[in-house]
């Protein structure tokens, strides 16, 4: 039992709540010792279990709660001596309100209600207390002793003005009848009944009907309201002037119900009055009591949002032919569809529902609400489209990503996203055209050119074919075979598929890094020796005017990366038959000038050849997809919005996904490893040569390490970024030797200094004693110019170095060379010699130094394991134990999925959290030569 004695009880009404709280002895008690029997019957809180306590032990409650608290607390325990003085007063007034209620002098406060307030009178005066007035306010109209059961206040609160306006003449009591504080005496109600119009063929279709109807509350019977003139019964009669009061309050809130000159409310309203009546009307004519009846579909009708259809026509070439146009811009011609549900609306249909301002629609017996709004976007929809068209590439995006196109997407100008959108649907003609265009293998393959010399593979006429099969429509492509598979006898395929079916008299132009400038030359005069080639390059090139007669001289010219900027004037004024850039990688950063030039230049067709179209980042594919089709991945900053920062990022796959659909059909990549190539090469082993560092790296190692960390403590941003990636770099050069990083060339203990390269040294032993030959890549040039003296000097044997600081002449020599087998050895910076080489004469390759991107490596890797290989080819990779090389090496096979996805560059790692970068550079110094 709880101990009451010197219990006392504390109320504070504080912003909108009651607080309640107990003391003894002026120290706050416990809920749990007061509240179970001070709540024992109040049901608002389901006695006591269900309150709002804080952590002093406050109890809160709403006014209405507080109210019925203090009329039902149980005061066989709780006497006034229990409740502190100013707390007693909340309870005594809520009882004198109490028993003022049960003899019905507490009333709403119409003069209040009349200015936009609600209150609450006691025998004509208006109740002052906010707390009480808020009590009233928040009782439950539940029918219990506080409340009249027809009352609802929560319907009259905040009425709008023009209900408050249409009760101003009533009385005080008529008006306490309409809220239901009072009861209506009439021994009818009044009914207002809303029908849909017939659907009777004859006219009647816009029709609705709103009828008046008064029926007995006991008996139910039924009377027509028709007016002034309607016959009452007998006992109705002495309620005549109230029914006449509630229609002319009701013809107030409706204004287009007035009754007509003979004093008759009318029964046929419009569509337009009807949807009023719905949506608005009926709720007014609720909240002041009277009956409503709609009809039973209207709180379940839907809402028409119609499809929006373009449906696509296009010409053909030829009866039962390819559709007929020019690239991705090209506008298609269509007819406007809708459709709601199954059913497809005519076009008459379509323009009149667009058009009009229907609120609701009939379809197959079947009511619809319209949306003006929607419609609204509808026509703006229409417009826009109309205005600019539909380009193919709308409805190319639409049928890859197997979405609706929102009008607001970069493509068609529009409405906001949450507007409608649109479908399309296309002819038999380009749904055939579009499956050849995504699947490969619906594409009809050709056999070569007449005038090619050699054969193809199967996937080789595949890959002319399909270049061949976009010129056709003026669309762009990107070649990106694995290198080795042939792109170059494919391209020149191409070419000569032009000149032998269009009789093109036209050039075109090639784009290619210099190192390979040579290859294309003999590989052109081999398969070709039709066509004619033209080299622009070098000093004694031509410029200007001499330059338009020399080109037209040609079937194919030939020109560097370098060169086609620097002559940017000559290279951009002509229009070409097809411009091919090879190795189109080079254009990958977009934002170079470089980059700018080529994407710029004026062309029938363009075809990028490429073995890696995405090397480190996304806006690389990018930069070749504007080169190729301009404008079909959007803007740049759109593109970066759009795909970069989700998939780069937030590793986002769905993005990932919508892309690579995106691209696909405008991309053909096979890989060695693909069934249909077959290309029977010979076995390519790969063997990791683990080396550990010599003390002297080590030291040096360590030293550059802890001085790095150091600085890096004191810069952020872009600074940072530097003295990462410098850092870096460094550190790469101190894993390979040395007089790399120290710039030391004396040819004294190499090998002593450093194990990677007296291994290498051994490999190239082992190589040189079995006639074979290498090819040996290296990123620092110094390395490569460091190996080939030593190697030159310890073996006798003349060694090649390639680099990008050759003319293109000692280059070529330099190829020719290896080829001829005048030298084993074949040193190449990857950056120079990585790409666009024939060099099968090589069965070994040494990764002297590790790029960390995969895809480089590969592509160095294939300059030998290619078609025309036929030796077994065998893969070093040199990699430092301990160090960043083998801690990246490991993360890279360990994310090869990732990698394959988007391809890492080694700026990923200046993102790595300061603790993450000394996990990654700190050497474990077990494998640190004793």
């Amino acid at each position: 039992m709880i101990d009451t004695s010197n219990l006392l009880l504390h109320a504070k009404w504080l912003h909108g709540n009651m607080v309640l709280w107990a003391t003894k002895h002026s120290k706050r008690v416990h809920v749990n010792d007061w509240k179970p029997l001070l709540f024992t019957w109040h049901k608002p809180s389901f006695y006591g279990t269900m309150l709002d306590v804080d952590d002093d032990q406050n109890v809160y409650l709403n006014a209405g709660e507080a109210f019925d608290l203090f009329n039902r607390y149980p005061d066989f325990f709780l006497t006034k001596d229990n409740w502190e003085d100013d707390s007693w007063t909340f309870v005594n007034e809520a009882n004198d309100v109490f028993r003022l209620m049960k003899k019905d002098k507490v009333t709403p406060d119409y003069e209040a209600w009349k200015t936009g307030l609600w209150s609450w009178r006691t025998n004509g005066e208006r109740i002052e207390s906010a707390w009480l007035n808020e009590a009233l306010s928040t009782l439950p109209h539940d029918g219990s002793t506080y409340m009249p059961s027809n009352f609802n206040k929560d319907r009259m609160k905040g009425i709008p003005r023009q209900i408050i306006s249409a009760l101003n003449h009533l009385n005080e009591e008529e008006w306490l009848i309409r809220i239901g504080w009072r009861k209506d005496p009439k021994p009818f109600d009044i009914i207002f009944e809303l029908s849909e119009p017939a659907n009777d063929g004859e006219g009647n279709e816009d029709i609705w009907k709103l009828h008046v109807i008064l029926q007995e509350k006991e008996d139910g019977i039924a009377v027509p309201y028709l007016g002034k003139s309607t016959l009452l019964p007998e006992e109705w009669k002495p309620f005549r002037e109230m029914l006449d009061s509630d229609i002319e309050l009701v013809t107030k809130l409706i204004s287009w119900l007035k009754p007509n000159a003979r004093k008759e409310i009318r029964n046929e309203i419009t569509e337009k009055e009807a949807w009023d009546f719905l949506t608005l009307k009926s709720d007014l004519l609720r909240q002041i009591g009277l009956n409503v009846v709609l009809p039973a579909w209207w709180q379940t009708v839907q809402e028409l949002q119609p499809k929006v259809k373009a449906k696509i026509k296009t010409k053909s070439q030829q009866s039962g032919g390819a559709p007929s146009f020019l690239g991705l811009n090209a506008i298609m011609q269509f007819d406007w569809r809708m459709s709601t549900g199954d059913e497809e609306l005519t076009e008459e249909e379509f323009r009149k529902l667009v058009d009009g301002s229907r609120r609701l629609v009939r379809r197959n017996g079947q009511w619809y609400r319209v949306d003006p709004e929607w419609m609204k976007q509808v026509r703006h929809l229409i417009k826009n489209v109309d205005r600019t068209g539909i380009q193919l590439k709308d409805v190319l995006e639409q049928h890859l990503l197997n979405m609706e196109t929102n009008p607001a997407d970069e493509g068609l100008e529009g409405i906001e996203s949450e507007g409608p959108m649109l479908d399309m649907e296309w002819d038999e003609p380009l749904n055939a055209w579009m499956d050849q265009l995504t699947e490969i293998k619906t594409l009809p393959i050709e056999s070569k050119a007449q005038n090619l010399i050699g054969t193809l593979r199967d996937y080789q006429k595949t890959g002319s074919s399909w270049m061949y099969f976009l010129r056709e429509f003026g669309l762009g492509g990107c070649l990106a075979d694995d290198m080795g598979l042939g792109k170059t006898v494919q391209t020149i395929d191409y070419f000569l598929k032009v000149k032998e079916k269009e009789k093109q008299e036209g050039t075109f132009l090639l784009v290619c890094p210099t190192s390979v400038i040579g290859n294309w030359q003999k590989e052109l005069q081999n398969f070709s020796p039709t066509l004619s080639v033209g080299l622009h390059y070098g000093g004694n090139r031509k410029k200007g005017d001499q330059f338009t007669e020399w080109y037209k001289k040609f079937d194919v010219v030939i020109t560097s990366y370098t060169t086609c900027q620097l002559d940017f004037n000559e290279m951009s004024e002509t229009y070409w038959e097809a411009i091919v850039l090879d190795e189109a990688q080079n254009i990958k950063n977009s934002y170079t000038k470089q980059s700018r030039s080529i994407r710029r230049l004026n062309g029938r067709h363009k075809i990028a050849l490429t073995g890696t179209p995405v090397e480190n980042r996304l806006l690389e594919l990018w930069a070749i997809f504007d080169f190729l089709n301009p404008g079909y991945l959007g803007s740049e900053p759109s593109f970066q919005k759009k795909f970069v920062v989700p998939v780069e990022k937030d590793n986002d796959t769905f993005r990932l996904q919508q892309l690579k659909q995106l691209v696909q059909p405008f991309l053909l990549r096979r890989t060695k490893m693909d069934p249909a190539v077959q290309l029977n090469l010979p076995e390519k082993q790969e063997i990791k040569e683990y080396c550990p560092l010599s003390k002297e790296q080590a030291s040096l190692y360590e030293r550059l390490v802890q001085d790095t960390f150091e600085q890096l403590e004191k810069v952020t941003g872009m600074q940072r970024r530097g003295l990462l990636l410098a850092m870096l770099g460094k550190l790469k050069q101190i894993c390979d030797h040395p007089a790399l990083y120290t710039k030391n060339d004396k040819l004294g203990k190499l090998e002593d200094q450093s194990v990677k390269f007296a291994k290498t040294i051994e490999l190239i032993d082992a190589i040189l004693e079995k006639d074979e030959k290498c090819l040996i890549f290296t990123q620092f040039i110094f390395m490569g110019e460091l190996i080939k003296k030593y190697v030159e000097k310890k073996f006798g044997r003349s060694v090649l170095f390639l680099h990008g600081s050759l003319s293109k002449q000692k280059r070529d020599q330099m190829i020719e060379s290896f080829q001829d087998g005048e030298h084993p050895i074949f040193i190449l910076s990857l950056k120079a010699g990585g790409t666009g080489l024939n060099l099968t004469e090589a069965n070994h390759v040494i990764h002297y130094d590790r790029w960390w991107n995969p895809a480089v490596e590969n592509q160095a890797t294939d300059r030998a394991h290619r078609i025309g290989q036929k030796k077994f080819v065998t893969v070093h990779k040199m990699i430092t134990l301990g160090t960043l090389e083998e801690k990246i090496d490991m993360m890279l096979e360990s994310k090869k999925e990732l990698s394959e996805k988007v391809i890492q560059s080694e700026n990923w790692i200046t993102e790595l959290s300061t603790d993450e970068l000394k996990d990654l550079f700190t050497l474990r110094k077990e494998w640190v030569e004793s």
